[in-house]
């Protein structure tokens, strides 16, 4: 046995000590700090060979593991720009040396130049918002990121796009009775545009509307292709079983080029089966059955939506048809609409009040004092003709005037909105999201940063609440996963076992006095 040995193995255990109380004392420090994952010491055993019957005492080796993957608890806070993840994922931030990192420690200040920084200095990163499609992902790394910046949006002007706007207009009234009703759009500056839209009868189901700008039409329809048939008529309710019935209509395309569309009715025992069919070859899917009540009223099968093929989509509705005594007599219409500028636009209801034709309306772009009130697309699918007064049920068009930031919100999805004094919310950056395979194997970095390590595995990116990635809590801060209970009991063993180390040297330096003295 070698008592310098054994001397070298009380040291290395009191350096093991040494580092454990390191890492509690780091943890009881930040024990409060925002997002701030633990550190704990793990020890290995260092064993020598022993050789001649005589033990050669080892040590021990410590590596220090942070516990990254553990979530804290949240405490709420009132700033919108506090932000915290329930989940799994690392919001990325970048710092003075304008490389990026990752954190858990969301409290974010908005500075002066707008962009959001946390209390260690590091300002957060996203990407910039579209309404159509989500910013490609660079998986594997931080391409294409950028600071999310709330000064980008102090002051907001857009311009009216589309709208909706739903009517009913009373059938009851005589043929030549008009109505008004109008909207406010907003022009490329802000500026409100009052557009006047004039609803006239002109026979029976048939109305035409207008819009006008200062007394003077703005209307540019164009062609719409047939995105809808309706089948009305009658199917003898004599018929005998196997008898048939067909009906023929040609759908058009915008430029009004022609394809035929045929529904064949077979009467069954109970009632009539269909099959729709484009050229003579029956369509994919087009295939059902309708039934009727004791009176012919049609119950079920209505409507059908088929994909005619080199045409598209198309919407069969069967709701027209009745089964009676009377002959059979099917006949088909389609709403396709020509194109109109400069004009009123002829609106089509069914028999039972409903809008057939067309469903959009559509406005040129008109200059207007230096700006431009740019082509607006109004739904107005939602229209009715009904006995009773008339009455605007939906209408609205979008964009707004000149506005100013009033605050932020920031979805579970991590979509920043800003909020402007009209009381709108606008889209403008998504909080990007990071993980790794092994986050507890991440490089810790002071700021309460990580970056990746060779164990860690490689950042992978994407979005809050997608693909396994938790979700953001606006107004909340994730706390310090310490438990000061644990620490404090740490630390007593630390010492413990620090002092019974150093008994050990103790112990072994006696022993070499003695072997020394042996030679008085």
């Amino acid at each position: 046995m070698s008592l310098y040995g054994t001397m070298r193995t009380g040291v290395s255990g009191m350096n093991a000590q040494a580092n454990r109380l390191s890492t509690v004392a780091d943890n009881i420090a930040n024990a409060n700090t925002t997002g701030y994952k633990k550190a704990s010491t793990q020890f290995s055993s260092l064993i020598l060979p022993s050789t001649g019957g005589a033990y050669n005492s080892g040590g021990v080796n410590t590596s220090v593991r942070y516990s990254i993957s553990a979530q804290g608890t949240f405490t709420y806070t009132t700033s919108a720009t506090d932000l915290a993840i329930n989940g799994k994922g690392f919001f990325i931030v970048t710092g003075s040396d304008g490389q990026e990192y990752m954190t858990r420690a969301g409290a974010f200040t908005i500075m002066d130049d707008g962009t959001l920084q946390n209390s260690s200095g590091f300002k957060l990163m996203g990407y910039e918002y579209s309404s159509t499609t989500d910013p490609t992902i660079v998986v594997n790394g931080f391409d294409g990121l950028q600071q999310i910046n709330l000064s980008s949006g102090s002051l907001n002007a857009t311009g009216s796009s589309k709208g909706v706007l739903d009517v009913n207009l009373p059938s009851n009234e005589p043929v030549g009775y008009t109505k008004t009703t109008s909207l406010v759009a907003y022009d490329q500056q802000g500026n409100t545009r009052l557009l006047d839209y004039v609803y006239t009868k002109v026979a029976d189901n048939e109305w035409t509307v207008d819009v006008l700008y200062n007394g003077t039409s703005i209307v540019d329809q164009p062609p719409l292709a047939t995105s809808k048939v309706r089948v009305t008529g009658n199917l003898e309710e004599a018929t005998l079983p196997a008898g048939t019935a067909t009906a023929t209509v040609n759908i058009l395309d915008k430029a009004g080029n022609p394809t035929a569309l045929d529904v064949e009715y077979t009467r069954t025992a109970t009632g009539w089966d269909y099959v729709i069919s484009s050229g003579g070859t029956p369509i994919p899917g087009g295939t059902g059955s309708v039934g009727f009540d004791a009176t012919g009223k049609l119950v079920s099968g209505s409507p059908a939506k088929v994909t005619v093929p080199g045409f598209g989509e198309v919407e069969v509705d069967l709701s027209g048809l009745t089964m009676t005594s009377d002959p059979t007599n099917i006949t088909i219409e389609e709403n396709s609409t020509l194109g109109t500028s400069g004009g009123p636009v002829t609106l089509e209801f069914d028999a039972k009040g409903k809008l057939f034709k067309p469903m959009t309306l559509s406005t040129g772009a008109v200059a207007v004092n230096g700006t431009e009130l740019g082509a607006l697309t109004l739904n107005i699918g939602g229209s009715t003709q009904l006995s009773s007064a008339f009455d605007v049920s939906n209408g609205k068009i979008d964009g707004n005037g000149a506005s100013k930031v009033t605050g932020y919100e920031i979805s579970d999805d991590g979509i920043v909105y800003l909020k402007y004094e009209n009381g709108d919310l606008v889209p403008k950056f998504r909080v990007a999201m990071a993980n790794v395979q092994s986050p507890d194997k991440l490089k810790a970095l002071p700021g309460n940063i990580y970056s990746q390590s060779s164990e860690s595995g490689v950042v992978v990116m994407g979005y809050a609440g997608t693909n396994g990635y938790g979700s953001i809590i606006s107004g909340a801060l994730e706390d310090s996963n310490v438990d000061i209970a644990e620490e404090l009991t740490s630390m007593i063993e630390s010492q413990r076992n620090y002092t019974a180390n150093s008994k050990v040297f103790q112990t072994g330096s006696e022993l070499m006095e003695v072997l020394v003295n042996l030679k008085r």
